[in-house]
């Protein structure tokens, strides 16, 4: 027996062991599964609201490896804006993912490069009353992504030093889509304060907490700079933190031509400093702006200043980044009917203008979900001219905070008359062909100072007028809206026909109420309806000795006619009364992403259709909704005089 008792013992032996192996593997295959759970959570991707909110238009999760950097940021953290130009410039991949309160994705958008490579910047935009109270969801899920789900992703914190701004443009954005501008605002700022201070120390430790890849707080105030080289140091600095490659000439060149759009004075409407003063304007209504004030702060007209900062902060986002020449599709040809690009290929070309859609495309809307227009605007200088040797002259100068300048072509008009006091940093620029050029060879002084000082107009060659637009006065037509173009870091540019005579530019500076004025028309009767006719004869006068020239210009009055009878805008423009301006004298601020708009949207219509100025002048404002930005200059401040040949 003894042999059969080792044998059962052998047996009971292994039984005994199996049983324990199934017993431990029954409690270990539950811990296996929760380690793939875990596994499986240590991912980017959040919870979307409801099951209805993911179609198939979103994109799945990115992973990890498809992740450049990560950044978290609130709605009027004042990020959009660099977000905005990376995408327009299609410097590189952007998701951004928006959040709910309990941490839900409840809407995403890409905006890709097709050339690029599949890796993104991932945006969070995270609610500034997301629910972090101690182990809720919203908290244990931010804290596993940012402390176990990127473990090689950098990370960074946007947002701003002042955090009362941030929650005042929130306000501000959101009432801004239906213009409820009241006297008073009820925002419960200490309440939402509160919140608000909860929810960004929360993300700074989870941002400072981890050490396994790089880990960045940028407040939005330590971007913005006066100096042109600091921006461009910035904005490169900027976008290698986000991983993007800054080595390509063709990133260089994109940051050296829109760095001045960051600088101080050009983002004035999304600093924390001006929220602030829309907020002291609402409690203290009446008070007035301190003469050290910065300028933005009385052009707002007739609209309260709240209302102003909105309007200027929707036109950005509508788009103000403008076309470059390499963004130019080359060899295009007009898909109009009559066909007239033929006719005139430079008008055609300098403003990208080949067709009514390339006309229309600065009205058209995006769509809302897309925070911004990501498409550069149509502005002029869309191949290269001759032209641009006025923006590579002053490109980067800072001197000039005031341009005064002029065009004259055929010797058309001799130079302005300008007389009495002129803000120091004011230099005068005379745009000129050959001809006229040769016959203002003498030294033309300007301004008569108590000091006596004298200022020289720097007279620039823009060759023969021929050889550019279809009609030489096109060239002085076009170029006095396009300032913003020609002379980036200027503040104010004064427009002067060689008839007009100004009177103490730096006063009517300072009464300025609204960013753009210029003349009331002598005839306080005259409105765009009727000046169709006049101008029908004024041409007919101008141009009778070129039958095929005289013909073009009649041509694009009567489509041009027709267009605005057929778009409304002539019953519209009299219903509201606008009256006529005289545009001999034309004054507007640089850096109003308003003006921008307007004065892109009138020189693509003198572009389009008839290169008579007057004709157009209120089309684009009263198309978008600015007429109201658009005053005038007092009477005792100009005469005009009439037009003398100065050969």
């Amino acid at each position: 027996m003894h042999p059969y008792r080792r044998l059962l013992f052998l047996c009971a032996l292994l039984l005994g062991f199996f049983i324990t192996f199934r017993i431990h593997f029954s409690r270990s295959t539950p811990d296996v599964k929760q380690d793939a759970i875990r596994e499986d959570d240590i991912s980017l991707c959040f919870k979307w609201q409801t099951i209805d909110t993911q179609q198939l238009r979103t994109s799945a999760c990115l992973p990890n490896h498809r992740i450049i950097s990560s950044v978290w940021t609130h709605d009027g953290s004042g990020l959009m804006k660099y977000i905005q130009w990376i995408a327009t410039r299609k410097l590189g991949n952007i998701r951004i993912s928006r959040l709910n309160d309990e941490c839900e994705l409840i809407q995403e958008n890409d905006f890709s490069v097709v050339s690029e490579n599949d890796r993104f910047v991932q945006i969070y935009i995270m609610p500034l009353t997301a629910n972090f109270d101690k182990k809720s969801p919203c908290s244990t899920t931010i804290v596993r992504i940012i402390k176990f789900g990127m473990l090689n992703v950098p990370r960074i914190y946007f947002k701003r030093r002042v955090l009362r701004a941030t929650i005042a443009y929130q306000y501000l954005d959101n009432i801004r889509q239906n213009h409820n501008f009241t006297s008073s605002w009820n925002i419960p700022l200490s309440k939402s304060l509160q919140k608000a201070n909860v929810v960004t120390k929360h993300l700074i430790h989870c941002i400072n907490s981890t050490s396994n890849a790089t880990s960045l707080i940028i407040d939005s105030e330590d971007m913005i700079f006066s100096n042109l080289i600091e921006s461009e140091k910035m904005l490169t600095n900027f976008i290698s933190v986000l991983g993007f490659n800054t080595s390509k000439q063709s990133v260089k060149d994109i940051i050296q031509y829109d760095s001045y759009q960051f600088m101080e004075d050009a983002t004035w409407w999304d600093q924390s400093e001006t929220v602030q003063h829309v907020l002291s304007s609402l409690v203290h209504p009446k008070s007035k702006n301190s003469k050290n004030s910065k300028d933005f702060y009385r052009l707002h007209g007739n609209h309260s200043f709240a209302h102003y900062v909105a309007d200027s902060r929707q036109c950005f986002n509508d788009g103000t980044f403008y076309q470059l020449q390499s963004e130019t599709i080359t060899n295009r040809t007009s898909t109009d009917q009559p066909e007239r690009c033929s006719l005139k290929p430079f008008d055609c070309a300098f403003g990208d203008q080949y067709s009514f859609s390339d006309r229309e495309k600065l009205y058209q809307t995006y769509p809302k979900d897309d925070y911004f227009n990501s498409d550069p605007i149509k502005c002029g200088f869309t191949v290269q001219s001759i032209i641009d040797k006025v923006r590579k002259r002053y490109e980067r100068n800072d001197k000039c905070e005031i341009i005064v300048f002029t065009c004259i072509t055929n010797c058309y008009d001799p130079l302005p008359t300008i007389t009495e006091a002129m803000p120091l940093g004011t230099c005068f620029v005379a745009l000129l062909d050959t001809k006229s050029l040769n016959s203002l060879r003498v030294p033309f002084i300007v301004g008569r100072q108590p000091n006596n000082l004298r200022h020289p107009w720097d007279l620039i060659d823009l060759g023969n007028s021929s050889s550019l637009f279809r009609v030489a006065a096109k060239v002085t037509e076009s170029l006095k809206m396009l300032g913003h173009r020609m002379f980036p870091l200027a503040k104010w540019f004064v427009w002067l026909d060689g008839k007009a005579y100004i009177i103490n530019i730096k006063e009517v500076l300072s009464l300025a109420k609204t960013p753009i004025i210029g003349l009331h028309h002598h005839d306080f009767n005259r409105t765009s309806e009727l000046e169709v006719n006049l101008t029908i004869s004024r041409v007919k006068l101008r141009e009778t000795p070129n039958s095929v020239e005289l013909n073009g210009s009649l041509q694009e009055i009567e489509l041009q006619e027709a267009e605005y009878k057929r778009d409304g805008f002539y019953s519209r423009s009299n219903a509201i009364g606008l009256p006529l301006f005289d545009i001999a004298i034309f004054i507007y601020r640089n850096n109003h992403p308003c003006s921008f708009r307007y004065l892109c949207g009138w020189h693509n219509e003198v572009n389009y259709f008839s290169y008579r100025g007057q004709l157009s002048v209120y089309y684009s404002a009263e198309r978008l909704n600015l007429t109201s930005y658009l005053g005038f200059i007092p009477r005792r401040f100009y005469h005009t005089l009439g037009h003398s040949t100065t050969c």
